[in-house]
């Protein structure tokens, strides 16, 4: 069935324009801000605003959701992560969110994906002096992003990393980025100590607690223990293959396949250090296992094993959130 979908770009069509509906009628209808307790100010600040004006904050995070969407197929595309062109990443990417309930509840990892998709949209392989102004950029986004989720704190590791794999590590443009988030906290910092509201600020991040999968409810750690074991088995099968899947590509697509693969595992340690409970701290790995699936659905394969692979991941995020 998924290489009959992959061949009909039609069919992609017309499964994403459905699958985007039903989210968006999900979020009109069903939307609701996780606990502010443990998020970070600028989280709070849109759980305070979008309980005020319920209409606005329906509609920034429908606007939020097709950005997503937007910058994802936009990402793989422009990638050249398969040869034919593609819709299934957002297919994917909207199924899983559907299936976990993300758009019932908004969790602050709905921000950070967002943030992940502009930062990594941004290219950090280019000309010198487009170099800095996109390093500055991206810092400064970075900054902005921990404002809605400390875990953004791996975006700027993942920035690093992609610098020094595409440019042999640059540092000036390392330090430029480093300045641009610094340049981002100077300015929190001065408005809410100008404000007078600079205790509440840090009162903010003082309420970080990491680890929050611990504390999240569940009864038995063997649901824990067994559930996290599968998603990373799965988890490492997509490395491996798709690192597999690229060593006969061109040195140009193997580095782009391993520099991905690199933000894919730091994304899947933010479930280590976020403050969100568990299954909800999953939320960080959602864009690279749509990619990941995405890239398979492309290659052949005996006794449909990325098909089976494809129905399990899915399985499993749906028993998680039962």
């Amino acid at each position: 069935m998924l290489k009959f979908i992959n061949k009909k770009i039609a069919l992609q069509w017309l499964i994403l324009l459905g699958l985007l509906a039903f989210s968006i009628y999900t979020i009109v209808n069903q939307k609701q801000i996780i606990s502010e307790n443990g998020t970070t100010f600028l989280f709070k600040s849109f759980a305070i605003f979008s309980s005020n004006h319920i209409f606005w904050g329906k509609g920034i995070t429908i606007c939020v959701l097709f950005l997503q969407v937007v910058l994802l197929q936009y990402f793989f595309i422009t990638n050249d992560y398969v040869v034919k062109k593609s819709l299934l990443p957002a297919c994917f990417f909207l199924s899983i969110l559907l299936i976990t309930k993300s758009l019932t509840i908004i969790s602050p990892f709905f921000f950070t994906l967002l943030f992940l998709l502009f930062l990594i949209s941004i290219d950090l392989n280019v000309s010198i002096n487009r170099l800095k102004n996109n390093a500055l950029w991206a810092g400064m986004l970075i900054a902005l992003a921990t404002g809605f989720d400390v875990c953004c704190i791996i975006l700027l590791i993942i920035a690093i990393t992609s610098l020094i794999i595409n440019q042999f590590s640059k540092l000036k443009e390392i330090i430029i980025l480093l300045f641009g988030f610094s340049l981002v906290y100077l300015y929190f910092f001065s408005f809410f100590f100008l404000t007078d509201n600079l205790n509440e600020w840090m009162l903010t991040f003082r309420e970080i607690s990491v680890f929050g999968f611990i504390h999240s409810g569940i009864t038995t750690p063997v649901f824990l223990l067994i559930s996290l074991l599968s998603l990373s088995v799965i988890y490492l099968y997509f490395i491996i293959r798709i690192r597999i899947i690229s060593e006969s590509k061109i040195i140009k697509h193997r580095n782009k396949v391993f520099t991905f693969i690199i933000w894919s595992i730091l994304l899947f340690s933010c479930l280590f250090i976020t403050n969100s409970t568990y299954p909800h701290s999953l939320g960080y790995i959602f864009v690279p296992v749509s990619i990941y699936l995405a890239i398979l659905v492309q290659e052949k394969n005996p006794i449909f094993i990325n098909e089976i692979i494809t129905i399990v991941t899915f399985l499993i995020f749906l028993f998680l959130w039962l």
